[in-house]
């Protein structure tokens, strides 16, 4: 939940928050160092206060980072959390049905498991998307790991949603997984900027977003340092330049989740990206 800016009144009373996060409890005791230190922790009554004070009538949510990546290299416990996490965000949006919807979790990099919960999520739970990360363990979005999960999903019947949420930067040395982020600052001051091109970046140049034509992308932050970097990066394959900006001006879908700029509204407009 961005607590960064606050309204001064809340009209128009109508907003619809895309990018909302949820941290119950129970998901903060298994992962304490979730959120912030200047910011309380998460409850419902604070949740709908703060819709209510700033004019928002519904939230888009999902656990946030590194959802259900609480046990690397746990193949059951990341796959019986991410079901916990879905069953979890349902029984809010069933107890507020006007105020809520929600991203499902899937226990990335297993991809079979993946499908299936993606499947039970959508179907079943009534998820609007699957809300996935930057990276998992390492692994990026483009991965080929991960392509038999971004293949069935192409072929959901429901009009396939992929929310991508930037993660920490991870680096596998020696069997370990080591945090990337070389600066003293917190990940989301940069880092998270970065791991939005980078992500981007790797499903464009392995052509995920060519391949998979009905998947729609929700992507954070205006696209983080996307826009300063997409030239430097596609310029070096003039075969996907024209179609690439095609993908991103009309299947990708940019939230403004605070802090956001000036400058990088100015940036992803500069990409041909409509103000609508």
């Amino acid at each position: 939940m961005t607590r960064f800016t606050c309204r001064t009144t809340p009209v128009p009373n109508n907003i619809v928050d895309a990018h909302a996060h949820f941290v119950p409890a129970w998901y903060k005791a298994i992962y304490p160092t979730i959120g912030r230190s200047d910011v309380p922790d998460w409850t419902m009554t604070d949740q709908l206060s703060f819709m209510a004070g700033q004019g928002i009538s519904r939230s888009l949510f999902a656990f946030s980072t590194p959802g259900p990546n609480v046990y690397p290299g746990n193949k059951i416990l990341t796959v019986a959390l991410a079901r916990l996490m879905n069953e979890q965000s349902a029984a809010y949006c069933r107890a507020y049905p006007d105020k809520f919807s929600f991203y499902a979790q899937v226990p990335f990099p297993y991809t079979t498991e993946a499908i299936r919960e993606a499947t039970n999520a959508i179907e079943k739970l009534g998820a609007i998307g699957i809300w996935v990360q930057s990276n998992t363990e390492g692994i990026y979005l483009g991965n080929t790991v991960l392509k038999p999960f971004f293949d069935a999903f192409n072929n959901f019947a429901q009009r396939p949603i992929l929310y991508i949420h930037p993660a920490v930067p991870i680096l596998k040395v020696n069997g370990q997984l080591i945090e990337a982020n070389p600066t003293p600052y917190i990940t989301g001051k940069i880092e998270f900027c970065f791991e939005t091109a980078r992500t981007i970046m790797d499903l464009t140049l392995t052509q995920t977003i060519h391949n998979d034509t009905n998947i729609n992308f929700v992507i954070p932050h205006v696209g983080g340092a996307y826009p300063s970097t997409v030239d430097r990066i596609l310029k070096s394959y003039p075969t996907i330049y024209d179609s690439s900006f095609q993908i991103y001006n009309t299947r990708f879908w940019w939230d403004s989740a605070g802090p956001t700029f000036a400058h990088q509204v100015s940036g992803l407009l500069g990409m041909g990206v409509p103000k609508t």
